[in-house]
C-alpha cells in the first residue's frame, strides 16, 4: 500500500512539473558607473529586449530600474538555448549581446559614452564572445563601407539580376562579413561568437535569396526549402526573424499562387478529419450521434445521408468550426509544400497573425486547438509566449468591454485609454472633440484594425505618446475601409489589450464621408497635426515609427498659434 501510495505521488509530481515547465530564464546584472543625479533623472531604468520567433514586433521587453549607486538586475525568459539580447540605455547608447540560461553581467562607464570604442564589458555566460562582438562589428561595419559594391550599393541592381547571380553575389558578401572575425579578434575565434556570426550571415543569405524569388515571381530552389530545418535551431537572432517573415510571405504568395492556378485546391477536408472536428466541438452530442461520427471516422467515407447528418451538426457551431476548418485547410497546405518544421512554423504563425481577429474566446479555443499539434518545443513555446501576452489583461478587457455609459464624450475605461462613440454626425462629433482639447496639440492617427500597416504603425505609438507633455493629445481615429469593417468589440478588444493610451473614436461610413475635408486624407494609415488652435499644422506627419521627427513635429506644432 505504502508503495503504491509513493509511485501516485511520484506521478504527481512529475505530471505537475510537466505542466509547470517554463523557458529557462537569463540573469542580467550590472553597473552604469559613475551615474550623476541628472543622468538618472533623464534615464531612470534600462531596457532589455528580444526576439519572438513568429513575430517581428512583440513587447519582450523588461526594464532594469538603475539603483543609486547605478546597479541593475532583470530576468529575462529564453526559449532558445542562445538567443540575441538588445540593451537601450534611455535612447542614448545602445547594444547587442549573446544570452543563454545562466548569468550575464555588463558593466559600462557613463563618462565614456559616445567616445569609447569599447564602452560594454561582459562577464558570465557567453563573455568572451559578448567582449569581442563589438570589435567584429566595428570591423564588419568598416569593411562594408570600404567596398561599396558589397556594403552600400550592395541592394541597388540586385532584385533584378539572375538567381544564379544573386547567389554568388550574397556569398561574397556573407565572406566579407566573415572575413570581419579573424581580423577584429585577438587569437582563436570564441566558438559561440564564430557560430553566431555565421548564423547571422547564413540566414541574411537565405533571407535575400526568398526576397529575390517574391520579386521575381519564381519558386526557389530545393536547397533553401531544406534550409527551413533552421528555425528552431540556436542562436535566434534578428537576423533568424527577418528571414522566417519572409519565409513567411513567401508561403502565403505560393499558396495565393496555388489556388488561383486550381480553385478547388485546398477547399475541402477530410470527411474523418470533418467529423473529428464536430465530435471535438460540438456539444452536446447523443450517444448515437457519436457512434455514427466514430463510423465516418473509421470509414474515411460517408453517404449522401451522412452528409446531411453532419452538416446539421455542423451548423449547431458553424462559427466556431468555421474558424477551426480554416485552420485545418491552411496546414494541409502547409504540409503539401513544406517540411515538418516549416510547415508547423507556418501553422503556428497562421495563429499569431490572426489574434486580432478573434474575441478572448475564440483565441482561447483556437489556441488549444493549434498547441495541441505543435510538435517542435521552441515552436510550441515561442506561440504560449504570445498567447500569453494576448490574454494577460483579459479580465480587464472584459470589464472593460461591458461598459454601457460610453457616449460621444471619451470615457476613461483603463488609465490612460479614452473611448468614444456615437451614432449622430461625424462633422458635429469630431466638432465636440476638438472643443474639448482645444489648447492642445492634437496628434490624429487614422487607421483600420484590418490593415496590416495600420497595426504595424500603431505597434510605435505607445512609446511616442510616453514622451509627450500633457498639451498634447493622440487621437486614434478608426476609419472604415471597402472590405467588411472590424466589429467594434474587436476594436475596443485590440486598443486596450495593446494599451493604446490615448483618445479613440470608431467612424462608420456616413461619419467618414462628413469628415473627407477635415480629416484629409483619409486613406489608412495617415497621420494629422493640429495646432493648438484647431488648425492643420500638418496633413502629412511624420508616421508614430519615425519616433524622433514625429516628437520634433508635435513639438513644434504646440508652439504654433
Amino acid at each position: 500500500m505504502k508503495r503504491t501510495i509513493f509511485c501516485f505521488l511520484l506521478l504527481l509530481c512529475t505530471t505537475l512539473h510537466s505542466f509547470a515547465q517554463k523557458p529557462d530564464s537569463v540573469i542580467i546584472t550590472g553597473r552604469l558607473l559613475n551615474l550623476t543625479a541628472p543622468l538618472y533623472r533623464q534615464a531612470p531604468a534600462i531596457t532589455f529586449t528580444r526576439n519572438n520567433l513568429l513575430q517581428p514586433q512583440s513587447e519582450l521587453t523588461r526594464q532594469a530600474p538603475l539603483q543609486a549607486d547605478g546597479t541593475f538586475r532583470v530576468a529575462l525568459p529564453l526559449i532558445f538555448p542562445q538567443e540575441e539580447v538588445y540593451l537601450d540605455y534611455g535612447g542614448k547608447v545602445f547594444t547587442t549581446f549573446l544570452a543563454s540560461p545562466g548569468r550575464v553581467e555588463i558593466s559600462f562607464d557613463a563618462d565614456s559614452m559616445f567616445k569609447a570604442k569599447q564602452l560594454f564589458y561582459f562577464a558570465g555566460v557567453n563573455a568572451e564572445a559578448n567582449n569581442q562582438y563589438s570589435r567584429f562589428a566595428m570591423e564588419e561595419g568598416r569593411l562594408l563601407k570600404e567596398n561599396k559594391k558589397l556594403g552600400a550599393n550592395f541592394f541597388d541592381f540586385l532584385w533584378e539580376q539572375s538567381t544564379l547571380s544573386v547567389r554568388r553575389a550574397v556569398q561574397t558578401r556573407a565572406d566579407l562579413r566573415l572575413s570581419a572575425l579573424t581580423s577584429a579578434t585577438t587569437g582563436t575565434v570564441p566558438p559561440a561568437l564564430q557560430r553566431w556570426v555565421r548564423t547571422t550571415t547564413d540566414e541574411e543569405q537565405l533571407s535575400i535569396l526568398f526576397e529575390h524569388a517574391m520579386a521575381n515571381g519564381v519558386s526557389v530552389e530545393r536547397d533553401l526549402l531544406d534550409s527551413l530545418n533552421r528555425l528552431t535551431t540556436s542562436p535566434l537572432t534578428l537576423q533568424r526573424i527577418t528571414w522566417a517573415e519572409t519565409f513567411g510571405n513567401y508561403a502565403d504568395r505560393q499558396i495565393n499562387q496555388a489556388t488561383a492556378m486550381n480553385p478547388n485546391w485546398g477547399r475541402s477536408l477530410p470527411v474523418e478529419l470533418l467529423a473529428e472536428l464536430i465530435k471535438d466541438y460540438v456539444e452536446p452530442l447523443s450517444g448515437s450521434e457519436r457512434q455514427q461520427l466514430d463510423r465516418i471516422v473509421s470509414d474515411g467515407k460517408v453517404s449522401r445521408e451522412g452528409v446531411d447528418f453532419m452538416s446539421n451538426l455542423y451548423a449547431r457551431n458553424r462559427r466556431q468550426l468555421d474558424l477551426l476548418t480554416q485552420f485545418e485547410k491552411m496546414k494541409r497546405a502547409y504540409g503539401e509544400l513544406y517540411n515538418a518544421t516549416a510547415a508547423e512554423f507556418l501553422s503556428a504563425r497562421y495563429l499569431v497573425d490572426r489574434f486580432y481577429m478573434y474575441n478572448l474566446d475564440q483565441q482561447k479555443i483556437i489556441y488549444n486547438h493549434v498547441r495541441k499539434q505543435l510538435e517542435k518545443p521552441r515552436i510550441r513555446q515561442s506561440l504560449d509566449e504570445l498567447y500569453q501576452l494576448e490574454v494577460k489583461d483579459s479580465t480587464l478587457v472584459r470589464l472593460a468591454q461591458n461598459r454601457t455609459d460610453l457616449g460621444q464624450d471619451p470615457t476613461e475605461v483603463l488609465p490612460g485609454i479614452w473611448i468614444a462613440q456615437s451614432e449622430g454626425s461625424g462633422r458635429d462629433w469630431f466638432r465636440r472633440i476638438e472643443e474639448l482639447y482645444k489648447n492642445k496639440a492634437l496628434y490624429l492617427i487614422k487607421w483600420n484594425l484590418g490593415d496590416e500597416l495600420s497595426r504595424r504603425e500603431i505597434a510605435y505609438a505607445p512609446a511616442l505618446r510616453a514622451q509627450l507633455p500633457q498639451d498634447i493629445e493622440v487621437i486614434y481615429i478608426h476609419l472604415p475601409t471597402e472590405e467588411a469593417m472590424p466589429s467594434q468589440e474587436l476594436w475596443r478588444q485590440y486598443v486596450l489589450r495593446h494599451q493604446l493610451r490615448g483618445v479613440h473614436l470608431y467612424l462608420n461610413d456616413a461619419q467618414a464621408m462628413q469628415l473627407l475635408f477635415r480629416l484629409n486624407p483619409l486613406s489608412t494609415p495617415s497621420f494629422s497635426i493640429l495646432k493648438p488652435n484647431g488648425k492643420n499644422f500638418s496633413r502629412n506627419a511624420p508616421a508614430p515609427s519615425e519616433g524622433a521627427e514625429a516628437y520634433k513635429s508635435l513639438m513644434r506644432a504646440r508652439q504654433s498659434r
